[in-house]
């Protein structure tokens, strides 16, 4: 498939065989609009893919957004589709929910973080990101003092994906100010693999 001088392997379609790996219980752990169980061996499973042209910018956002407009337009052509997969956050979005929120982002608005990006609780009481280092080889982690109030902590960690999307990896410090108007400090661990989120 073609779009925007990007090609896309869509693989799954009858006669060729589907690809229920894609939605694993043990893999899809985070549900946004979507709700109720995911029978593959009644379902067909699609894989959309970018082509081996690709594979070197896989990760980029321009190829994510792309990747993530053809997926609207398949939406709109199957009546039949249910739900998105995105492996890298382990997530199922509904179907309704992906559509809008991407043509959203395509129309110049937030990046859409839930779906793309999932959030954990960790062992020590800390809020984690899960997909984020799919963008940019990070992923971020709100401490226990902020995560104590889950329903906030989630939609700062959504601004927050947003931000570190748009802007890439983070590589020193940096000081952003919260939604409750509070001086947060961004810390990237020396691996460079997690970004630390505590107040400033």
């Amino acid at each position: 498939m073609l779009r925007d001088g990007l090609t896309y392997d869509l693989l799954g379609l009858a006669p060729g065989q589907s690809h229920p790996e894609q939605v694993n219980p043990f893999i899809t752990r985070h549900r946004f609009g979507f709700r109720g169980e995911i029978d593959s061996s009644s379902l067909e499973c699609m894989s959309l893919q970018p082509g081996p042209h690709l594979s070197a910018g896989m990760h980029s956002v321009a190829v994510v957004r792309t990747l993530a407009s053809v997926a609207v337009t398949l939406a709109e052509l199957l009546p039949g589709l249910i739900a998105v997969a995105w492996p890298p956050a382990r997530s199922i979005v509904g179907v309704e929910f992906f559509r809008s929120s991407v043509s959203a982002w395509l129309a110049g608005g937030a990046f859409p973080s839930l779906g793309f990006a999932a959030f954990e609780d960790d062992l020590e009481g800390g809020i984690v990101s899960v997909g984020l280092s799919w963008f940019t080889g990070q992923e971020i982690r709100l401490a226990n003092n902020i995560a104590i109030d889950r329903a906030g902590a989630a939609k700062l960690g959504v601004r927050l994906v947003n931000h570190l999307v748009s802007q890439g990896k983070l590589v020193e410090n940096e000081f952003v100010v919260g939604p409750d108007g509070g001086r947060l400090a961004l810390e990237p661990t020396k691996d460079g693999k997690v970004v630390r989120v505590r107040r400033a």
